[in-house]
């Protein structure tokens, strides 16, 4: 009971975390105008603590993906106004990953001891299916964005994904992404210049959607080329 108890523990305090976060209307700091408000101090503190500052961002960052946090995005364009290329790049991709890999080991964690170990039928067969090729599924939900970041990670957690393997897919497959926010974010200046309202709409062109879905197709190739195999040896 003890044992069973401890390892829902960590995924608990994510949930009641998230709880407090959103009754007590914290996330609002992650908004837009805030950002706006505090963009020159900032700014000048980053050019004065380079090092002191990127650590503050990758622990606000790793925090909000933990809270799920939707406005979490709006960091990495912060990112790109901040930080210098390719740092902004890696900053954000690296706490995106810590982020993620925290809540995914917890979900994980809690499911295991809780419902993992009963063998159900059609899920067993859903997490069989999955864990043949994991990473390959991984990277196109990573690439393509067609599901919210955090629904992946608990996704990865039930279906048993190999720790490493999470590592891995979600380093690779928040870069593309991250990249074009990161650019977007070094022309973020000047709406604070005009004070104008700065919207993901103008990043999240068709183009790029439909480039990013490009990129999750290509990722299931293997699995493609692996089934076309089998079916031309019957």
């Amino acid at each position: 009971m003890a044992r069973k108890l401890l390892s829902i523990l960590p995924f608990a305090l994510i949930l009641l975390g998230i709880l407090i976060f959103y009754v007590s209307g914290a996330y609002h700091l992650f908004s837009f105008e805030a950002i706006q408000q505090e963009h020159l101090k900032w700014k000048s503190f980053v050019h004065e603590k380079p090092v002191v500052s990127a650590l503050y961002f990758i622990g606000v960052y790793v925090l909000s993906v933990v809270l799920v946090i939707p406005d979490s995005t709006v960091l990495t364009v912060l990112g790109g106004f901040l930080f210098p290329m390719p740092l902004a790049i890696a900053y954000t991709c690296i706490s995106e990953t810590i982020g993620g890999t925290i809540f995914f080991l917890a979900a994980r964690m809690a499911y295991l001891e809780t419902m993992g170990r009963k063998k159900k039928g059609v899920l067993n067969e859903m997490q069989r299916k999955f864990h043949e090729d994991q990473a390959c599924y991984l990277l196109f939900l990573r690439f393509s964005h067609l599901l919210p970041f955090w629904v992946i990670n608990l996704g990865a957690g039930v279906f048993h994904v190999r720790p490493m393997t999470f590592i891995w897919t979600t380093l690779v497959g928040v870069f593309p992404l991250t990249f074009f926010l990161v650019e977007g974010g070094e022309s973020l200046s000047k709406y604070f210049e005009t004070h104008t309202y700065f919207q993901l709409r103008g990043v999240f062109t068709p183009a790029l959607k439909v480039t990013l879905i490009a990129l999750g197709c290509i990722a299931l190739l293997p699995i493609l080329y692996k089934k076309f195999k089998r079916s031309s040896q019957r």
